[in-house]
């Protein structure tokens, strides 16, 4: 039980710490209004493809609330991305949203990458990304559902420095 304890309380320092040095690092960039959009559209497409994904292979068949539950979410998690980690990352969309999907898959024990880093968003502001991201409880999926989710979020928010 101790050990739990000093486990959350680490996991509660690193990301304090790295909350602070990204706010610092991003400054006053923020994201336009077109490309949230697009980052809320492309995080309903990446929970699309991974329902069929689920579907497909029989993991498991949500029900149709649930769907729309894991669609919310999705562009929650969207907006999120587009907004931190995705002007952060180096390399292709490919590759930024395999390294989001690893991330999501590492901390999914203590909510996932993207639910923890909603607090750095200028969209936290926004009530209702707050409660897109409580949605759904993937705990359990496999690192082939994160990394599909991932890359497909990366693929579909597409390039940043294109728009400039």
């Amino acid at each position: 039980m101790a050990q739990n304890d000093l486990q959350r309380a680490a996991l509660t320092a690193l990301t304090a710490a790295g909350a602070s040095a990204l706010k610092k690092w991003v400054g006053s960039r923020r994201p336009r209004a077109g490309r949230l959009l697009r980052g809320a559209a492309a995080g309903v497409g990446a929970a699309g493809l991974l329902a069929a994904f689920r579907a497909l292979t029989g993991d498991r068949r949500p029900a149709p609330g649930e769907l729309v539950d894991d669609l919310l979410s999705g562009a929650g998690k969207g907006v999120i991305y587009t907004a931190v980690l995705d002007p952060l990352l180096p390399g292709p969309p490919a590759l930024r949203g395999a390294l989001v999907g690893t991330a999501e898959y590492l901390s999914a024990p203590w909510g996932g990458l993207l639910r923890q880093m909603s607090n750095l968003s200028p969209v936290e502001r926004i009530p209702i990304v707050g409660a897109l991201l409580d949605a759904g409880d993937a705990e359990d999926d496999p690192f082939v559902a994160y990394l599909i989710f991932g890359l497909a979020l990366g693929l579909l928010s597409g390039d940043d420095e294109a728009e400039d």
